[in-house]
């Protein structure tokens, strides 16, 4: 089975929380996000995406996007304790080039 969840646009929750109501929608349909899967990165803005974009491929993610907007790819797992430390860079990354950090997706891996 393959779905597409993402993380809500709601900026008033915080990235933390925004990621475990995507963990609980995947557990819903019967995927504990250890399995590696495609799971892209939204960032948005008038900040630095060429240095976003460097940063991101030196780090091993696929890059893309046009104007305003990039997305980065890569496949990960997604359980709490795979997904936390690159919530935190993607975050951390959206302050340092000025953009603003629009969330994930992934498919739903069952087995």
């Amino acid at each position: 089975m393959r779905e597409r969840e993402t993380a809500l646009d709601d900026d008033a929750i915080p990235h933390d929380e925004r990621d475990a109501m995507v963990r609980a929608s995947l557990a819903e349909h019967g995927d504990s996000g250890i399995t590696p899967r495609h799971t892209l990165f939204y960032f948005h803005g008038e900040g630095d995406h060429d240095d976003l974009n460097e940063v991101a491929r030196r780090a091993g993610f696929l890059t893309r996007g046009q104007d305003d907007t990039t997305i980065l790819e890569t496949t990960m797992a997604v359980d709490e304790a795979s997904f936390t430390p690159v919530s935190a860079m993607m975050q951390s990354w959206a302050a340092a080039f000025q953009l603003d950090y629009d969330g994930w997706e992934c498919a739903v891996v069952t087995n």
